[in-house]
């Protein structure tokens, strides 16, 4: 044996010592993680997701004992077909786990075997947003007392988890809540959105537009209000899911809402650090997930978009 290699062999001796096997590692893992973040939040939920799978097929066999060959292989045939934001996930969740494990002295300091699954290439977003006969469509469809949820993603820019978060264990932060009427300025023609309402937890303040008035009042929010706007999570009582089929046919257009906010609302004002402010994000993550660019028309042709007399003669 070379003299270099002595080190290598040394650190594998000691960890093989050490090495627990993997399900009682994976256990210690996400408990060590729920207690780092205080709570089980709904991102360790889907790495508890990722890791409970690769602890049952490879059970009974310790951490240091299963190769990078073994790992891909099973990754792949688990998650290889899925779509690069899974694949990326879950690679990112394995390679999480071995580096605590390295940190724990069961896997000596060298590169993972999670670390060995090719990297997965970024994908393009889709960054869907509706055109304002589709929202009217929405509008119709859509049970009355979920209306508000909808205007204050679709014209104030809002996530679906700050109008309101969801109700199952693992779903929210305990210390999130979802927006109030009276944190609704109409006098000032303001939204502010608390720390334990935004889920970056820094509070901002976002403008109330003549389009959102028109739609909030619309939807039965208005001056001298409390409480809460919205009760329910619309994709927790499958509201998402009704109106998936019903108004898109092929399904729910996640975050739809949210990126037509963004991208209508720049079309008109052109500062994406503006509307990034706004809608609590960066202009970073705007440009790679939320802003689909649309001409100044488009744009007012969103915000200029009113409740159409038939859908309250028809739901109310």
């Amino acid at each position: 044996m070379r003299r270099e290699d002595w080190a290598a062999v040394l650190k594998f001796i000691e960890s093989r010592k050490k090495s627990a096997e993997v399900s009682e590692s994976v256990d210690k893992y996400l408990n060590w993680k729920i207690q780092e973040a205080g709570e089980k939040t709904p991102h360790l939920g889907n790495i508890e997701g990722h890791l409970k799978p690769m602890a049952k097929h490879f059970a009974k066999k310790s951490v240091v004992d299963i190769t990078a060959e073994e790992l891909k292989k099973w990754w792949t045939k688990q998650w290889g077909h899925l779509g690069w934001k899974t694949r990326k996930g879950t690679r990112s969740s394995l390679v999480g786990f071995w580096k605590w494990c390295i940190f724990q002295k069961i896997y000596p300091k060298e590169v993972t075997p999670a670390e060995q699954i090719p990297p997965v290439k970024t994908g393009k977003c889709e960054r869907r947003v509706l055109t304002p006969d589709e929202f009217t469509d929405l509008a119709t469809a859509i049970m009355p007392q979920y209306r508000a949820s909808i205007v204050l993603q679709a014209f104030c820019g809002l996530r679906p988890e700050e109008v309101t978060p969801a109700n199952k264990k693992g779903g929210k932060k305990k210390s999130k809540r979802g927006i109030r009427r009276e944190e609704i300025d109409w006098e000032e023609n303001v939204i502010r959105i608390a720390d334990d309402v935004a889920k970056t937890g820094y509070s901002r303040i976002l403008p109330l537009l003549p389009t959102a008035r028109e739609w909030l009042e619309w939807a039965g929010v208005g001056p001298g209000q409390c409480g809460p706007i919205c009760e329910e999570n619309l994709a927790e009582v499958g509201e998402t899911k009704r109106l998936g089929v019903e108004v898109f046919k092929t399904g729910w257009p996640k975050d739809a809402l949210r990126h037509s906010y963004g991208s209508y609302r720049n079309a008109i004002i052109r500062s994406l650090p503006q509307v990034a402010e706004e809608m609590g994000s960066s202009v970073t993550m705007l440009q790679k997930h939320y802003h689909n660019p649309r001409s100044t028309a488009e744009g007012e042709a969103w915000f200029d978009l009113r409740p159409p007399e038939n859908i309250r003669q028809t739901s109310e």
